[in-house]
């Protein structure tokens, strides 16, 4: 029986880690798997890149999550682009809803 590493880092913190902040990591992987990376992991054995992908992708995540915490400032902090914020994806939705009944 294979275990997800989903459920294996939950586990391992006592913490429910969501498909969704698997997503967010997946958005850091694509982002720094970049032409140069791309060609480092493809031309080098698995021990001598994991360094370099390790490095970027923790620099990766953690611009992430300053992007977050800028947003979560300014949402929570400035009410004319929270609702500036709420208005777009309320129209967005509207929008999709009408669009597509089934939804």
């Amino acid at each position: 029986m294979r275990i997800s590493l989903q459920t294996r880092i939950s586990s391992a913190f006592s913490v429910k880690f969501a498909r969704e902040d698997f997503i967010r990591f997946e958005q850091v992987n694509r982002k720094i798997v970049d032409k140069d990376m791309a060609e480092m992991l493809r031309n080098n054995p698995p021990d001598v890149v994991y360094a370099a992908f390790s490095e970027a992708f923790f620099k990766g995540a953690i611009d992430l999550f300053q992007r977050d915490n800028e947003m979560k400032n300014i949402v929570l902090t400035d009410a004319q682009v929270r609702e500036q914020a709420i208005r777009h994806f309320f129209n967005r939705a509207l929008r999709e809803v009408r669009e597509n009944p089934a939804a």
